[in-house]
């Protein structure tokens, strides 16, 4: 049984912790991509 005050404490949490999966979803992507282009950069030097 859930009642509104957990709820409301618990809410807040769940959002930060989705917040900071996407981020690091984000930043994963992002570095591989950087990563590629200094590979790539560098194989052309």
């Amino acid at each position: 049984m859930v009642d509104k005050y957990s709820l409301i404490s618990f809410a807040p949490s769940i959002a930060i912790v989705g917040a900071m999966l996407v981020m690091v979803v984000l930043g994963v992507s992002f570095l591989k991509k950087s990563i590629a282009k200094d590979a790539a950069a560098a194989e052309r030097k």
